[in-house]
């Protein structure tokens, strides 16, 4: 019987990745080394071969999850030829993103997220910087701008413009406090996006 090739690092390492984050979702850091290896479908000790430490895979897990590098390459990979689909597929990245920093933060009771967003302390014990929130707004803005740039000509405003409201309107209706449910669902918030309000009562 023949061996099978063993992955190069960085494939094992995404590997380990993709399988932790949705236990992550599920179980927090109580989260074992051997669900994650089922998971994956690898030997445990191939963990420790990539990895440093258990929190050191979950720390690099919230780290890539939340982070503005991770949103922005998903916002520009939402580009496609009509501007309806280009605009469901950017408020079901944001929207999606957003439920990933509310399950992640929800289930990952370490001190450094306890009032913020952002990754746990690194495995060294020293704290990640809090995020610049202003900035990673205009950043995320200005690639939803980008994205929407190519359908200019079928907007009644200008990218940015639209841009802006579209991430007010996926923000807003993830909030707790101010949005509602039902309003979570991409293909509702593009409609009102594209429609507006005005029209016929839906059914």
């Amino acid at each position: 019987m023949t061996r099978a090739t063993p992955l190069p690092p960085e494939e094992r390492r995404r590997l380990l990745v993709d399988a932790t984050l949705p236990l992550l979702r599920t179980h927090g850091p109580t989260l074992s080394t051997r669900q994650i290896a089922e998971a994956a479908g690898v030997a445990e000790g191939t963990i420790f071969r990539v990895f440093e430490s258990k929190d050191d895979l979950i720390h690099t897990c919230l780290t890539e999850a939340l982070s503005i590098e991770h949103l922005t390459g998903e916002l520009d990979a939402a580009a496609s030829d009509d501007l309806p689909t280009t605009t469901r597929a950017l408020l079901t990245t944001m929207l999606h993103h957003l439920d990933d920093v509310r399950a992640l933060t929800a289930v990952f009771p370490h001190p450094a997220m306890a009032d913020s967003p952002r990754p746990a302390a690194k495995p060294d014990g020293s704290a990640c910087p809090r995020p610049d929130f202003t900035a990673l707004h205009r950043e995320v803005l200005a690639h939803v701008a980008a994205t929407l740039a190519p359908h200019v000509a079928a907007l009644r405003t200008t990218p940015e413009r639209a841009a802006a409201l579209l991430v007010a309107l996926s923000f807003g209706a993830h909030h707790p406090l101010v949005g509602a449910s039902d309003l979570t669902d991409p293909d509702t918030l593009a409609q009102l996006a594209l429609s507006g309000l005005a029209g016929p009562k839906e059914a």
